[in-house]
């Protein structure tokens, strides 16, 4: 990994991983003040923005940020501007149409969709800022490809600040535990901030252009970021929207096994586990962001063996992360639910989901290195397959198994999705993995989770400390025992702290 992308997903890592900490605050705060059931229901109100939001974007964010990597990489400044303009009125275009119909249908999706009138407020509220949530993406896709990550990562803390103050201004004298107010209170704290962000960044570009010299792109616009966005919105569309049915009717097919509480269980899973199992991932989300840019340029430029080596540096890393984050998660899964949300079942869930973490951060980063390469439409198309088969597996399982047949879907579609993913980033790189080092490191994860498991548990944040540095002093010698860690990472490591010519030419 280059230095300079290094120090741009550590200076992301860092934000991200603040920002994530306080969200999460955030969702403890939530869980105590309405419960289990009402962060089931704002999930579900979340769920039904994501598909009006993936619509109005219609691709143009991932377009914008490799539109934009093409023309600097191509050394065409002046193209950017014309790339920005045109996704402007694209995205301008099909957000404020979503937004029309999404507030004209309010009632019908609170009640008919989610099943609860108190969510067409918080519907409505989202659907008049949604043209502004979209022409902010196109301007952080822009900050991205650019390599503006320290602009980039003071507008996210403004925009988490004011996200934040106004959602809890509304909770403590407006929302009152009310779940439906709730939900408003969340989704206005949002739109607030979504505003300060376009502003914010709209701002800044102005002043960078005028210290630019610019260089006229060749070629229109329109016709490339169609090609690039249609597909993309189409896909996506599609994509979503089976999501959004799964989500939709995990609750109440859920309701059809006996003795479960489906909002409460649904709240359970996706409102508090999820947030904490991948709470850990911000500083592969980070590496992400910045890996589809980067390749983008390295493709548009022809250098296939920087692809090679910022393909396999950033998968082992991925794989050595995410088994560490697991291990620490499954370890530490009882104390982290009481600790947390005061939930013994939060703990149970929690171990069991922490299984599938190396897997679901490796194929994070993954996806970010085949979008790239420009395989875009491959991604969505993984993500369609994977979630219609979801949605069918989810429908017959639920009444029967209850969250058990929630799990078993939720593994078979990621690891299908995972393989998929894995066979496209080898056909369009050439990458092929480090087979043996990898089994060995999974040999000594899963001799490391054995060993941790026979220690007692118990409460507190010193119980999870203690029952982190466990695994991690054992996994990690496990590793250096395998030979998976080796001298030559250490000085990989070092030259990426130490900057020095020798190893700048080596990594390049």
């Amino acid at each position: 990994m280059p230095k300079n992308m290094f120090y741009s997903a550590l200076m992301l890592t860092g934000a991200n991983l603040a920002l994530r900490m306080v969200s999460m605050g955030f969702q403890v705060y939530l869980s105590g003040l309405i419960g289990a059931a009402g962060i089931g229901l704002l999930q579900l109100t979340l769920s039904v923005s994501a598909l009006a939001m993936t619509a109005g974007m219609a691709g143009v964010r991932t377009s914008a940020m490799y539109l934009t990597a093409e023309e600097t990489g191509k050394g065409r400044q002046g193209g950017v501007d014309r790339v920005l303009s045109v996704c402007f009125v694209y995205s301008f275009i099909f957000s404020g149409t979503v937004a029309l119909a999404v507030y004209a249908f309010a009632p019908r999706l609170a009640a008919g969709w989610i099943g609860d009138g108190r969510t067409q407020q918080a519907l409505e509220i989202f659907a008049a800022f949604l043209p502004v949530v979209c022409l902010g993406g196109v301007m952080s896709g822009y900050f991205t490809a650019a390599g503006r990550i320290r602009d980039l990562v003071g507008v996210e803390i403004a925009e988490q600040a004011v996200s934040m103050a106004v959602t809890v201004i509304l909770l403590s004298n407006w929302s009152r535990g009310d779940p439906g107010r709730s939900c408003s209170a969340v989704v206005a704290g949002s739109s607030a901030a979504s505003l300060v962000t376009l502003i914010s960044l709209m701002v800044l570009r102005r002043r960078e252009k005028n210290r630019l010299s610019q260089k006229a792109s060749a070629g229109p616009v329109l016709p490339r970021l169609l090609r690039v966005a249609l597909p993309l919105a189409l896909a996506d569309d599609l994509r979503m929207g089976i999501s959004t049915v799964e989500n939709l009717i995990v609750p109440r097919r859920l309701a059809l096994f006996p003795g479960s509480s489906p909002l409460a269980d649904y709240g359970q899973v996706c409102g508090m586990v999820f947030p904490t199992v991948m709470f850990p991932a911000a500083i592969l989300f980070s590496l992400a962001e910045l890996l589809i840019p980067e390749l983008s340029r390295c493709a548009a430029a022809g250098r296939r063996k920087r692809i090679s080596y910022l393909t396999a540096r950033s998968l082992r890393v991925a794989l050595l992360y995410g088994l560490a984050a697991g291990g620490v998660l499954f370890t530490a899964a009882y104390p982290l639910g009481l600790l947390l949300y005061d939930s013994q079942r939060v703990g149970q869930l929690l171990r069991q989901f922490s299984l599938l973490v190396p897997m679901l951060y490796v194929d994070a980063v993954t996806d970010a290195t085949v979008k790239g390469m420009g395989q875009q439409v491959a991604c969505v198309r993984y993500n369609t397959l994977t979630s219609f088969l979801d949605v069918m597996i989810l429908w017959v399982l639920l009444p029967r198994y209850g969250l058990t047949g929630y799990y078993i879907s939720f593994v078979f579609t990621h690891a299908l999705n995972f393989f998929l993913s894995i066979r496209r980033l080898s056909r369009v790189t050439g990458f092929r993995g480090e087979t043996g080092q990898s089994l060995r490191a999974l040999a000594a994860w899963a001799a490391g989770l054995c060993i941790c498991s026979l220690l007692p548990q118990g409460e507190g944040l010193g119980e999870i400390l203690f029952l982190s540095c466990c695994f991690l002093g054992i996994f990690f010698l496990l590793l250096t025992l395998a030979g998976v860690l080796n001298k030559g990472d250490l000085l990989w490591v070092q030259g990426l702290v130490r900057p020095s010519e020798a190893g700048s030419k080596k990594q390049t």
